[in-house]
């Protein structure tokens, strides 16, 4: 009977046991702890191996292409190795958070999430050289072909509006008035009139307890001015020498204007308290409008301001003329509609002319 030498080599069989590994997801036994490419692919049953690229998921890292004949030392413990096999015709890479990932074939925001481990609360970002860098949406599919690496990082998502013209960030879309005045310094004891402002739609009142919504587009602003408890259509001495249509009375009452209407050598709408952005010479000004006999089929045509408005010390242009309506003179603002923006009746109306009010005005300053 022989003997069993302890000092010779061991039977290595145990270590020649079929494993496994994942690829697209999917469990795939091998006969080898040290397959190469082509190995792994074949026993996926991806043929022609030349019609793919593999992509190896490390447990930690970016991941990296696999070529054919290279050697994969797969791990003896731990969770089984990640591979992509991905029918392409070569390989292509993008850096996220400046580490270098491979990848081959469509790339979507998902696909970089999950390989990336993106935390949920980060928002994934695009570098872009000629314009401002741009937030990925889900579903996006970034353009791995184009010329050059594209970039992408990770930071916390924010959300911005401006009051008082000043950019304030938010860490949540969704903010309570009264807490967005809070964070700019605001005393919330005392009385507000707030209005928020979004692009392309009339400025609108908004009170403590509303939820301003600053994921829509064209979020602008907040403007803020000392409440007037004389506020609202119901003021006891406000005017009315003319009525107007009821549409009219709807927006003025549904975005917060005081206002009354008077006859002086023309048909007039007097609106108070319009508040005006920073770098005028006044925080809110009286604006009148004249409202033809043949309205709405006559179109309103410019606006005049009271007091007389000038902006960081310097009148604005085509604004020198006079007005005097119930004794106080107004600066009227010759702002007409250009081509292919003509009055349309049936369509424009006072809504759509304090629209251009609103702009020549943050036009002026840039806003």
């Amino acid at each position: 009977m022989t003997q069993h030498n302890s000092s010779e080599p061991p039977d290595h069989a145990a270590e020649r046991a079929r494993t496994t590994v994942h690829v697209n997801n999917e469990v795939v036994e091998l006969d080898d702890r040290t397959p190469t490419g082509e190995q792994i692919l074949a026993a996926a049953r991806l043929r022609p191996a030349t019609g793919y690229a593999l992509i190896r998921w490390p447990e930690r890292g970016p991941t990296n292409e696999v070529a054919l004949d290279d050697v994969i030392d797969l791990p003896r413990h731990g969770p089984l190795a990640e591979f992509f096999a991905i029918k392409a015709d070569g390989v292509r890479y993008f850096t996220l958070d400046e580490e270098r990932y491979a990848w081959a074939g469509p790339l979507d925001v998902e696909t970089v999430r999950r390989i990336g481990r993106i935390d949920e609360r980060m928002g994934l970002w695009l570098e872009l050289t000629d314009e401002e860098d741009r937030l990925l949406v889900p579903g996006e599919v970034i353009d791995l072909e184009a010329p050059g690496v594209e970039r992408l990082y990770t930071k916390k998502p924010s959300w911005h509006l401006q009051i008082r013209d000043k950019d304030y960030a938010f860490d949540q879309p969704q903010v309570i008035v009264r807490d967005a005045l809070v964070r700019a310094g605001f005393d919330v004891s005392k009385s507000w009139e707030v209005k928020f402002k979004v692009k392309d739609r009339p400025i609108r009142p908004v009170g403590m307890n509303d939820v301003l919504d600053l994921s829509q587009p064209g979020v602008e602003r907040l403007r803020v001015a000392p409440a007037n408890v004389n506020n609202g259509d119901g003021t006891q001495d406000a005017r009315r020498d003319f009525s107007l249509l009821p549409d009219d009375v709807s927006f003025l009452a549904s975005a917060g204007l005081r206002w009354q209407t008077i006859i002086d050598g023309g048909r007039w709408l007097i609106v108070e308290g319009y508040t005006l952005p920073a770098g005028y010479n006044a925080p809110y000004c009286t604006i009148a409008v004249e409202i033809p006999e043949g309205y709405p089929s006559a179109q309103l045509d410019m606006f005049f301001c009271s007091p007389h408005l000038t902006v960081n010390g310097t009148t604005p242009p085509q604004t020198e003329h006079r007005q005097l309506i119930a004794s106080t003179e107004f600066q009227r603002w010759s702002r007409h509609r250009g081509v292919g923006s003509e009055w349309t009746p049936g369509f424009d109306n006072l809504q759509s002319h304090f629209a251009l009010i609103e702009h020549a005005i943050t036009r002026e300053v840039g806003a």
